[in-house]
């Protein structure tokens, strides 16, 4: 129940001028209200404003008196409404309710907690940045000057969708456009625990809304070390999930991959033949050629100069030779990737490439070892026979600050198992030719410029600035997919344009008869609206030509590359069948690998059983094609179809290739409305039951669903 104060807002003389309100929702801070409500009532505008104070059933006797008082003293500028206690977001939306009633002319609605202060010219300048931005802007946000503890965030640079749905660039003391607030926006009422003001905005960057930063409007915030905000940082993983539940769009891992796409590159790949850096994300989606100069200019102004997403977090070197080589063949995406999970778990990766011409086909093996197994030693930039390189960015920047004169020396990462990941690639290609061993020298000399250029005083005196950069920095996967999927990062595959969808067939490649089945499903699907493509989760990987060209690209996942393959024990089986493990981390890069599909049809390759689960909880279709395997390693018919059977619940069809495969499935409890039998794909038979099951066309969705 909500009561309004003395003076109550008409539709006639002041309220018909007002263009902005300010809502200060109070509970428990009488005495800081008093500052917070002078300094709004404080503020230097050409426009009539207005204050909404909300006391949100405050116990104290006071709180009520100090607003009375106010609304007295200040009558048509400040109204006092009170209402029975039920949180911040309550609070705030009684606020905006009001005030949108209240003032017919509103442009806008500043939010002012009732223990901050404002600046007097901070809501001209707030409207200002509004009225001057495009229809597609929502809201207005500042930087945020703290008091209590010192600390200054600088959220300047151009907004980030992608940025926001990890961490809120978008604090209290942001101000809401009619349009965003007309859409339906209002808070969360459910969320009392703190990051109200995130989920807030997110609604208005579902709706198509972006923010626009304002410089300078003098917004303090006060920072203690026991509130609202600091409790709920100790246990954020609710909160996120609270938020996520609410923007299942928002943050799928397509709608993810396509914000990252959106605002910058994942990889710089320096060509040193050509004295550019290549900034790209998904080769497919387009690339940027950055002059070694300008990229160096970039990286360095990274660290002090907000922009989340301008300077790419993973730095490889290669010759402009290997990577059209790898391009022209579909395989630079998959090398990419390769070489990324490897960083995960080295600080530097370094691949000698062995390639020769193939008339046709392809081939192609990926090997590795760890170097410098928890060492912490620093160690130099190794000068050796490497063709391709990889590093975090971030590395190569901290090790420019830090040395920028003498020998640079790298140390280990200290949550990454080695310093080093040696890798070999070996390559059968048309048209391949053996690629400079250029890579290391390449890096050294990539380093000396940054070097160079961090030397002179315009560039290092950056680093002399005393202020907490919230936003600055090198951009990363981790940033935002260990937030918001806790995976460290996906396979960089766009969805394709149109209706089109993204399917993944997961093949061993030590199986011949496997892949020749998965190149049939990739040309089915590709009748369906489908982009299929091969997933070779293992060893070495060889296709015939018809057989590469059924697939829209191969990505090889070499399984494992860096570390020993773990051991199976006496856990490691389901009723018998031997189910082999991944370790954490091998489990994290296949899940991430495969995230990015619409659809993972499994192709009688039981190692990917385990990783459903979570594939489905990320709203993955899974298919399991099961029968016969002709591969030296595979499990027999019983143990595959057993194997599935362990993981059942995780797929949503299963596919017998035969009808000894279909009865084993039924005698293993496989549900039977989940069995589909691929027509066209098997031979007839006369088992009634198997003639009867329903064709897997069935599974696919509508036409009109696959957007």
């Amino acid at each position: 129940m909500h009561s309004v104060g003395t003076h109550i807002a008409s539709r006639s003389g002041d309220a018909e001028n007002v263009r902005a309100a300010i809502v200060v929702p109070t509970y428990k801070h009488s005495g800081l209200l008093v500052e917070a409500l002078s300094t709004a009532l404080a503020q230097d505008t050409d426009f009539a404003y207005a204050v909404v104070v909300v006391n949100d059933g405050c116990p104290f006797p006071e709180t009520e008196r100090v607003c009375r008082e106010f609304a007295a003293a200040h009558p048509g500028r400040l109204y006092h409404l009170r209402k029975r206690n039920a949180g911040l977001s309550a609070a705030r939306n009684s606020g905006i309710a009001f005030a949108l009633d209240a003032f017919p002319a509103l442009e806008a609605v500043y939010f002012l907690d009732s223990d901050n202060r404002i600046r007097p010219h901070l809501l001209q300048r707030m409207l200002d940045a509004l009225r001057a931005a495009g229809p597609e802007v929502g809201w207005a946000y500042p930087d945020v000057d703290k008091f209590g503890f010192f600390e200054f965030c600088d959220m300047s640079g151009a907004y980030s969708p992608l940025e926001h749905l990890f961490r809120n660039v978008s604090e209290a003391g942001s101000m809401a456009s009619r349009r965003l607030l007309d859409s339906g926006a209002r808070f969360d009422e459910a969320m009392r625990q703190g990051s109200e003001d995130w989920e807030f905005w997110l609604q208005g960057l579902e709706c198509g809304f972006h923010g626009v930063h304002v410089p300078g409007t003098g917004f303090g915030y006060r920072r203690r070390g026991e509130s609202m905000l600091t409790e709920s940082e100790r246990d954020y993983r609710p909160i996120l999930t609270h938020i996520q539940k609410r923007h299942p769009a928002l943050f799928a891992v397509q709608a993810v991959l396509r914000a990252e796409a959106a605002v910058g590159r994942r990889y710089a790949v320096h060509l040193p033949d050509r004295a550019v850096v290549r900034c790209v994300t998904d080769p497919a989606a387009g690339e940027e050629d950055v002059p070694l100069t300008d990229f160096v200019r970039r990286v360095l102004r990274a660290p002090e100069r907000p922009g989340y997403g301008e300077c790419p977090g993973l730095l490889a070197v290669m010759d402009s030779g290997l990577y059209e080589l790898l391009t022209r063949h579909g395989l630079l995406r998959g090398a990419l990737w390769v070489l990324e999970g490897a960083a995960e778990q080295a600080t530097l990766v370094r691949a000698v490439v062995t390639a020769r011409a193939a008339e046709s086909g392809c081939a192609l093996s990926w090997s590795g070892a760890p170097v410098g197994l928890q060492a912490d030693a620093p160690f130099p930039l190794p000068d050796g026979d490497a063709a391709m390189a990889m590093l975090p960015t971030a590395v190569l920047l901290d090790l420019v600050r830090r040395q920028p004169a003498g020998t640079p020396l790298l140390e280990r990462e200290p949550w990454k198992p080695c310093a080093e990941a040696r890798l070999n690639l070996t390559l059968a290609l048309p048209g391949a030719v053996q690629p400079p061993a250029g890579a290391d020298a390449a890096l050294s000399t990539l380093r000396e410029a940054m070097a160079a250029a961090w030397s002179r005083p315009s560039n290092s005196g950056w680093a002399a600035a005393p202020i907490d950069r919230y936003r600055a920095g090198v951009a990363t996967p981790e940033d935002v997919y260990q937030t918001v999927h806790r995976l460290p990062s996906v396979l960089p595959l766009l969805p394709p344009a149109g209706k089109r969808r993204l399917a993944a067939l997961v093949a061993d490649p030590a199986d011949p008869e496997g892949l020749d089945t998965a190149a049939r499903m990739a040309r089915w699907l590709a009748g369906k609206g489908y982009d299929a493509h091969l997933v070779a989760l293992g060893g070495g990987l060889s296709l015939t030509t018809e057989t590469a060209e059924a697939f829209a690209s191969v990505i090889p996942h070499p399984l494992p590359l860096v570390l020993p393959e773990r051991p199976l024990t006496r856990r490691d089986a389901y009723l018998g069948t031997p189910l082999r493990p991944l370790g954490a981390v091998e489990e994290d890069r296949a899940v991430g690998t495969l995230a990015v599909f619409d659809l993972v049809v499994t192709v009688r390759h039981g190692a990917v059983h385990p990783l459903m689960g979570r594939l489905r909880a990320l709203g993955v279709t899974g298919w399991a094609i099961l029968g016969p395997s002709a591969a030296p390693d595979a499990p027999s018919q019983a143990d595959a179809v057993n194997g599935c059977a362990a993981f059942e619940h995780a797929y949503q069809t299963v596919v017998p290739l035969d009808v000894r495969t279909f009865r084993l499935c039924q005698g293993l409890g496989v549900p039977p409305d989940k069995l589909r039998r691929w027509e066209g794909a098997t031979e007839p038979d006369t088992d009634p039951d198997w003639a009867a099951c329903a064709p897997l066309s069935s599974c696919l969705p509508e036409p009109s669903a696959a957007a």
